[in-house]
């Protein structure tokens, strides 16, 4: 009789499976496109230059891209090298560390689209709304008096 029991109780959940609607596949949503402007943001370019107070990290204005061309500004990011040959990995300096150990990895059609973004689409307007940001931010409790 316990055999039975297992029996039906399968085949009422296998019914049951069978008479429920299955739900429907979600819906696969398209990632916005990958732009200079939105790689400037996810890589912390707009963090590092412009939305991190100066006595944490004292970054100069992206503005500064504008003098690079592009083989200057792929060199930049992949070895943290200046376009005046300043070795900012030498240094110790974190843009140094980071172009090495994480912007080389940037394809070049991506280094391209940041660049193209920096140098066009980048004001002193915009940056200055970044850095008004930082008013809004909490001080980190290192900073706090």
């Amino acid at each position: 009789m316990h055999r039975g029991l297992s029996g039906i109780t399968f085949c009422t959940a296998l019914a049951l499976g069978a008479c429920s609607t299955p739900a429907p596949p979600p819906q696969a949503s398209t990632p916005p496109p990958i732009t200079g402007e939105r790689l400037a943001i996810i890589v912390g370019c707009v963090n590092c230059h412009h939305q991190t107070p100066k006595e944490i990290l004292n970054a100069p204005p992206l503005l500064m891209v504008q003098a690079y061309s592009l083989p200057e500004f792929t060199t930049l990011l992949r070895t943290g090298v200046t376009r005046a040959g300043r070795d900012m990995y030498a240094q110790g300096s974190v843009m140094g560390i980071v172009a090495r150990e994480q912007l080389a990895h940037l394809t070049d059609d991506e280094i391209a689209s940041i660049h193209a973004y920096l140098q066009t689409g980048w004001t002193a307007e915009r940056a200055a709304r970044e850095e008004a940001k930082i008013a809004t931010f909490p001080p980190p409790t290192f900073m706090k008096p």
